[in-house]
């Protein structure tokens, strides 16, 4: 294959990534960082409280503001009431996927088969 061929494939992979793409909020964010989901909508972080606010799209039929928590992956509503995450809204976030191991902590090692005086 040339380059246009790679060129060309991995604009299809990469297009083909952003149709199945999941929401995925910031594994850090910054204080007041504000995100947007592929529904459209808004989410707004608060350090001091460590949650994130959803504020909803016309397209979910969201009409208050939830709060998501990740270091729990909790939602609460708008009175603060424990509620289950909002129907059509999925959050992906890489302290709630399962992390992939080989189960080694060390590496191997080589030893020398060879003589030493």
């Amino acid at each position: 294959m040339n380059r246009r061929h790679y060129w060309m494939a991995a604009m299809c992979l990469m297009t083909l990534a952003a149709c199945t793409q999941t929401t995925k909020l910031p594994e850090n964010p910054e204080d007041k960082e504000e995100y947007r989901d592929n529904q459209g909508n808004s989410w707004i972080y608060n350090a001091m409280l460590m949650r994130w606010a959803l504020m909803p799209s016309a397209m979910n039929g969201l009409s208050t503001t939830h709060y998501y928590y990740p270091n729990t992956g909790s939602w609460t509503d708008a009175n603060g009431t424990r509620v289950n995450a909002p129907s059509g809204v999925k959050v992906s976030s890489s302290r709630t996927e399962k992390s992939k191991s080989s189960g080694r902590v060390f590496g191997t090692t080589r030893r020398s088969s060879g003589v030493h005086a």
